[in-house]
């Protein structure tokens, strides 16, 4: 490849609160979605007998994946990847944002979407910001788009956590 990579991945499962549960450091690896299934056993060892949500970025995209995590007991909750048909903007609707006593709202549209010709359904909750559409999938049914929504974007606060450890005290 004629770059630089690292030796080692690390990769961090937090829980609903953000707080961490385990680290899992591997070889240098191709991504998130043949480490999938190896961090799924971990957490199943941590969580025995319920179903277990599971919030990632686009690098574990993979419809597949997303299939069989659905099967042995996950739910899925991640952006998706790739061109979308765009949402008619009179389609969306308004949401106040949970806990902000209606000071936030965001524009929300919810709908089933076939993730898989062998009739693997997903729910895209997709969000409308300045013109823009972000499209959420999850396998989560029985939770408003709000809090879909709301779940998905928590997870920049973990990243913007570790990206302000680096800029203001260089930990690497």
């Amino acid at each position: 490849m004629r770059i630089s990579l690292p030796a080692t991945t690390d990769y961090w499962v937090n829980d609903d609160a953000g707080e961490p549960l385990f680290v899992l450091t591997a070889p240098a690896n191709m991504g998130l979605v043949k480490m999938m299934p190896s961090i799924l056993s971990e957490v199943r060892a941590l969580v025995p007998g319920r179903r277990v949500t599971v919030v990632f970025d686009r690098g574990g995209y993979s419809p597949d994946l997303f299939a069989q995590m659905y099967g042995d007991g996950f739910d899925v909750l991640t952006y998706r990847k790739g061109e979308a048909d765009p949402v008619p903007e009179d389609a969306f609707t308004v949401h106040p944002v949970p806990g902000t006593h209606g000071r936030q709202t965001m524009r929300l549209h919810d709908q089933e979407i076939l993730a898989l010709p062998n009739g693997f359904w997903m729910r895209q909750v997709t969000r409308l910001t300045d013109g823009h559409q972000t499209q959420i999938l999850t396998t989560l049914e029985d939770l408003p788009a709000v809090e879909v929504a709301v779940r998905m974007f928590d997870r920049w606060r973990q990243e913007n956590f570790f990206k302000y450890m680096r800029e203001e005290y260089a930990l690497d």
